[in-house]
């Protein structure tokens, strides 16, 4: 059992006082987005004396325990962070375990480096992910019903019409041309081809933009054109025109399903899943795997193409999940599992493989047989599947990530 040092990573989009926050020290004005806590290989998390976590495991497999390597091989199959998010993050998916795999050895054959910045694929795993609230946490996920989509743009359409301008009939040819695409027979062909619109198609951010600016009313909860939303579409809409201006990724934002998490509630995101967080701050688990196709909302690569074939074009409810008896919650794979422990005295805890304890608040300590470790605030903790049983004692929060692998 040893105490992890991890990595910081800055984008644009981060925050820059939740992380800090959490770590107790002093914000410095940078995006502080995800502090990552884990072995993958892109930023390590370190073992006292500077060892790479990803190094001792590949040394020393036993500390995965049999059935992760029989699943996983030699690496942590989960990925730990703290996401602190201030702007939008970019409208993406992840692809499916055999795409994912697929794609990497297409760009490994075509020789493109691993670290160049066009490159889809950066290893041969799937992302699935979830996302656990530890403030207010809203993000756009999977696609809102295909009448509510429609029901939005008639309203912009409106719009448009009241305020007149020079820019009125290039505006109405354009959002009659997504009412086309959405009118289109199968769900699956419709919700294709207006993303590819929107996103393929020349005009569509100066659309955003004048869009976003339009005098137009909130409309009530009950209105037909906020379906699948637990907000009004046309403030996602300025919301995601305000953080990338003239960026049509806004407009697919207005076909997604709006969410807000409360503290201590959990949203899992499948393959394939289109989705954007926009605001709060949560620890993410997910499968370690950094590949990303982007479609907007971004200045980092996006390649349309691989991304329609990636995304499930089909009406999706984001889905919360909620916590077992033990506290544990599970997202659309095996590859991990997270627990939250608020308060306990001598509490074995959710382990399955190797685990990385973390402390978000209050102070806990960590024993396993005879070695004991105090955590505060912001500080973790790996424990090995060949160690004694962990059990924890204090108050405040703490996170346990393993596999979901059967115990």
């Amino acid at each position: 059992m040893e105490i992890l040092e991890n990595t910081v990573r800055d984008y644009a989009w981060g925050s820059p006082t939740g992380i800090p926050e959490i770590l107790g020290v002093e914000p410095d004005g940078r995006p502080w987005a995800e502090l990552w806590i884990g072995a993958h290989t892109d930023s390590p998390s370190l073992l006292p004396g500077g060892r790479r976590l990803d190094d001792h495991l590949r040394a020393h497999p036993e500390a995965l325990g049999r059935s992760s390597v029989d699943r996983y091989g030699d690496r942590l199959p989960f990925l730990l962070k703290i996401l602190s998010a201030g702007a939008a993050l970019s409208i993406q998916a992840h692809p499916t375990l055999s795409r994912a795999r697929e794609g990497f050895a297409e760009e490994e054959a075509a020789g493109v480096p691993v670290d160049a910045p066009h490159r889809n694929y950066k290893d041969a795993w799937h992302k699935p992910e979830l996302i656990h609230a530890l403030t207010p946490f809203t993000a756009l996920c999977g696609y809102r019903p295909i009448a509510a989509v429609r029901a939005t743009v008639a309203r912009l359409s409106a719009a448009v019409d009241a305020a007149g301008g020079s820019e009125r009939e290039s505006d109405f040819a354009l959002l009659r041309e997504w009412d086309a695409a959405l009118a289109l027979p199968g769900e699956d062909r419709a919700l294709a081809a207006a993303t590819a619109l929107l996103l393929g198609t020349e005009g569509y951010g100066g659309l955003t933009a004048r869009l976003a600016a339009l005098d137009l009313p909130e409309a009530p909860a009950t209105d037909p054109s906020r379906a699948g939303s637990d907000a009004d579409p046309v403030a996602t809409l300025r919301l995601l025109e305000a953080d990338f201006p003239a960026d049509p990724g806004a407009l697919v934002g207005v076909m997604l399903g709006r969410v807000t998490l409360l503290p201590g509630q959990s949203l899992a995101l499948d393959a394939g899943v289109p989705h954007a967080y926009l605001r709060g701050l949560g620890v993410e688990i997910m499968a370690s795997s950094d590949n990303v196709l982007r479609g907007g909302l971004t200045p980092k690569h996006i390649d349309l193409e691989e991304l329609d074939r990636v995304l499930v074009h089909e009406v999706s409810a984001p889905e919360l999940v909620t916590p077992d008896a033990d506290g544990v919650v599970r997202g659309a794979t095996e590859d991990f599992a997270l627990q939250r422990i608020d308060e306990a005295t001598d509490r074995p805890v959710h382990r399955s493989g190797a685990a990385v304890i973390l402390c978000t608040a209050g102070a806990f300590t960590v024993r396993s047989g005879e070695a004991e470790v105090p955590l505060t605030s912001g500080t973790s903790v790996f424990v090995g599947a060949d160690e004694p049983q962990p059990v924890v004692s204090g108050s405040g929060q703490l996170f346990v990530a393993s596999t979901g692998l059967p115990q």
